[in-house]
């Protein structure tokens, strides 16, 4: 049960990031400034040195958790992105868990789009620690992964696809969609966001965005912080969901300020949001920091 319980901790903060999708540039008519930034500037530029932290909560634990996302330099021509999520307060004094994931990424040469090197991720589960890294090859579409635990190897394999299709990590999606370059997305619309392949097929995330109207009905206008909302399914087995059906706000400015992670099992909901946000100097030129939750 304790492994569960923190499980879902971690699996609804690494996923707010992936479901952050939805926010690339919500409408023609959206208030987003990042249009505007990306003339300007690379996707870098645009959010390097960014940082945005959530609280996590369940239950009656409103700070069960702590999460940090941030962009950095590198060395050479690569950017890191990190995300930890780590237990907190009382439940850190019963079960400590740390997760962090890393991704390594690469502008294309306009600048446009980050891709995919390398994807790691750590878990640490009260001293236990266990390691998992995928190698992506884009130019021979080949998808390279491996696994230790308790400072062991414990696994490995390879995928193929097709060569010169780009499958973004969480992270690196993360940016590429705030960033705009899968184009605007309609209010009532569904989409289909591909993940990293597996052998024989690719999973995907399946989100829609809600009308203004639909958010204001169900919220009932208690989300000041927020401008849209979107209904996101993805795999029940991820988060120990009866659904696998979360909900994401996100504002104008393409950020995630609150997620829901519906119907977990033994827990209900799981809610993470948005704390603190230190903006990216490509984007303090243009625009003004989000609101956060309450």
């Amino acid at each position: 049960m304790k492994f569960m319980k923190i499980r879902g901790i971690a699996a609804i903060f690494a996923f707010l990031f992936v479901l952050v999708s939805c926010a690339a540039a919500i409408a023609e008519t959206a208030l987003s400034v990042l249009p505007d930034a990306r003339k300007a500037v690379s996707i870098g530029e645009a959010f390097i040195d960014e940082e945005l932290t959530y609280q996590i909560g369940m239950l009656i634990f409103d700070n069960a958790a702590i999460g940090h996302l941030s962009l950095k330099k590198g060395g050479g021509e690569d950017y890191l992105a990190t995300l930890t999520a780590e237990t907190f307060g009382m439940i850190d004094r019963i079960y400590h868990r740390k997760d962090t994931y890393i991704a390594r990424l690469n502008m294309t040469n306009d600048g446009k789009r980050f891709i995919t090197k390398t994807f790691e991720k750590i878990v640490d589960v009260n001293g236990r620690i266990r390691r998992g890294i995928t190698y992506m090859d884009f130019e021979k579409g080949v998808m390279t992964w491996k696994s230790w635990g308790g400072g062991k190897p414990d696994g490995n394999g390879i995928v193929t696809f097709a060569p010169g299709v780009y499958y973004d990590d969480p992270l690196g999606a993360f940016y590429n969609f705030r960033y705009g370059i899968f184009g605007t997305i309609g209010e009532g619309k569904v989409y289909r966001i591909p993940t990293f392949p597996k052998q024989g097929h690719v999973p995907a995330i399946t989100m829609r965005i809600n009308t203004k109207e639909e958010m204001e009905k169900r919220t009932g206008g208690k989300k000041p912080y927020a401008d849209f909302l979107a209904d996101v399914k993805v795999d029940k087995e991820l988060f120990g969901s009866g659904t696998g059906e979360l909900e994401v706000f996100f504002t104008d400015g393409l950020v995630p300020v609150e997620a829901v992670a519906k119907d977990i099992i033994f827990f209900g909901d799981i809610r993470g949001k948005l704390k603190t946000i230190n903006m990216s100097m490509g984007l303090k030129k243009t625009s003004s920091a989000p609101r956060t939750s309450e």
